[in-house]
């Protein structure tokens, strides 16, 4: 039987390839990891300079909004709705009568001056909608672009075709 004979010296030696294999493989791990970590840091950046764009486009059509939402409900408050006829608030009429308008509502058409039928008539549902608007989310939801005809409507004491019309209508749409 033949038996192994080691030499003294191929421990150190076996001891310092399986080191430099050791060393070899973790040099090349590390390599590996970076090269896959620099790849998802890159996709990760790509994608926030995508959402950084979309997040600028945003901003930009949200002050376009504003701007254009400003620009027709400011101007027109100014220009398009005079205040020519003053009535006197203790002769206010019945808005209520209106499909869609309660007493919270009537009152807060009589704080900015609008007291008449004729009044109401004249008054764009934007500028209405803007006193709903800044009353609160409570009154937001209601629809006042019919307001102005029911109250022509009442206006000229066309009482018939009020009541057919308030019939069509569904919470003050139609």
């Amino acid at each position: 039987m033949m038996l192994l004979q080691l030499n003294p010296f191929s421990k150190p030696v076996a001891i310092s390839e399986i080191l430099i294999l050791l060393i070899i493989a973790a040099f090349v791990g590390w390599l590996i990891a970076r090269l896959i970590t620099n790849g998802r840091i890159r996709v990760l950046r790509e994608s926030i300079s995508e959402r950084k764009i979309e997040l600028a486009d945003c901003r930009a059509q949200q002050l376009e909004f504003k701007s254009v939402e400003t620009t027709l409900v400011g101007k027109a408050s100014k220009t398009v709705y005079p205040t020519a006829i003053q009535a006197d608030p203790a002769k206010a009429e019945d808005f209520k009568i209106i499909e869609g308008i309660g007493p919270k509502i009537e009152e807060l058409i009589n704080k900015e001056g609008i007291y008449t039928y004729e009044q109401l008539s004249n008054t764009n549902p934007i500028r209405i909608s803007n006193i709903l608007k800044n009353a609160g989310p409570r009154f937001q939801m209601h629809d006042p672009s019919s307001w102005p005809q029911q109250a022509k409507l009442a206006n000229e004491k066309r009482w018939q075709e009020l009541q057919i019309l308030k019939d069509k209508l569904i919470a003050g749409r139609q």
